[in-house]
């Protein structure tokens, strides 16, 4: 059986439209990146915080994955070519931020996710503006 917020969340996601489910990729991406950061504040020697920065960081280069899987370079051209190729520096940087433990680097790979984000959602007002 599905909790509440389970129940919720679906139907969030059933209802959004496709600007609105891109934006809610970056914000879980953004999210895991908090908690991969948090999880570099601590003592990596220890185990528990190891594994949480790499579940994290490996369900945001998921979230990569999947947003390059979404590009339409036919309808998209040159911008969805564009983030074809970010997303693949972004995910490269991530497996080696995995590997070096680098906070200063990922804070620079959530600084650039939160700017696409944002440029997402003023895209999101826009088409909403002109009635779309």
């Amino acid at each position: 059986m599905n909790s509440p917020a389970e129940v919720y969340l679906q139907n969030v996601v059933e209802n959004a439209d496709p600007i609105q489910l891109v934006i809610m990729l970056y914000d879980k991406a953004l999210s895991c990146m908090d908690e991969a950061l948090s999880a570099m504040e601590g003592d990596l020697e220890e185990l528990e915080n190891l594994k949480k920065k790499a579940e994290n960081l490996t369900k945001v280069v998921d979230i990569l994955v999947v947003l390059k899987a979404s590009l339409d370079v036919e309808r998209g051209k040159e911008i969805a070519k564009n983030l074809g190729e970010i997303y693949d520096i972004l995910i490269n940087e991530l497996v080696r931020i995995n590997m070096t433990n680098d906070r200063e680097a990922l804070a620079e790979v959530k600084n650039i996710m939160e700017s696409l984000r944002d440029a997402w959602e003023e895209a999101r007002g826009n088409v909403k503006n002109d009635g779309r």
